[in-house]
């Protein structure tokens, strides 16, 4: 996915709405990682890198060789050594090495703004986005078209929106996947 992203070859299958099929579709896995279990299960590798189409073209999360259990009784892991891409990794990991599921939220955000935008995240992104200047930091055409139609640029605001809360400094104030889940769903059916 990583790769198409940044290709033109991969374009004409990375439209808006096709972007938004894949945010929901990671969406949902991570959230099943989450609450479809008896324990949590955190990913700790949610990045463009790590999703690949199968022959129906839905998007699929792989490559979880760092996904941790969270252990009864604990709110966290912690196995002292920080492993992960840096630009994905949750504040919190960064500082204490603790991991849970809203460090899961944090990369989802920074992989929505990479959806959004063609590109790494960049610095500031949250100015243009407060002030719906789209337009500079969406690189890919596919999302703009002829341009952006009044409904368009709500859909692209809202998801902008959801990426800004799951990239929150506090952990706390960072969506559950489940919600995030839940909003993306509602986004993909309104652009149908």
């Amino acid at each position: 996915m990583s790769d198409c992203i940044r290709n033109d070859d991969c374009s004409p299958y990375l439209e808006w709405t096709r972007r938004l099929k894949i945010a929901m579709e990671i969406a949902n896995a991570v959230a099943y990682l989450h609450v479809g279990f008896t324990r949590p299960i955190v990913s700790k590798s949610i990045k463009l890198a790590n999703i690949l189409f199968d022959e129906e073209c839905v998007a699929k999360l792989f490559d979880f060789t760092l996904s941790e259990i969270i252990p009864e009784g604990e709110t966290h892991v912690n196995n002292g050594v920080v492993r992960a891409t840096m630009g994905h990794v949750a504040p919190e990991y960064a500082h204490t090495g603790n991991f849970n599921e809203n460090s899961d939220v944090f990369s989802f955000g920074i992989l929505l703004l990479q959806l959004l935008t063609g590109h790494e995240l960049r610095e500031g992104v949250e100015k243009y986005i407060e002030n719906n200047r789209f337009d500079e930091i969406i690189a890919d055409p596919m999302i703009v078209g002829d341009g952006l139609c009044p409904e368009k640029e709500h859909q692209l605001k809202a998801f902008a929106d959801l990426a800004l809360k799951c990239v929150t400094e506090s952990a706390e104030e960072r969506p559950t996947m489940v919600d995030v889940a839940k909003q993306l769903r509602q986004m993909y059916l309104s652009s149908m």
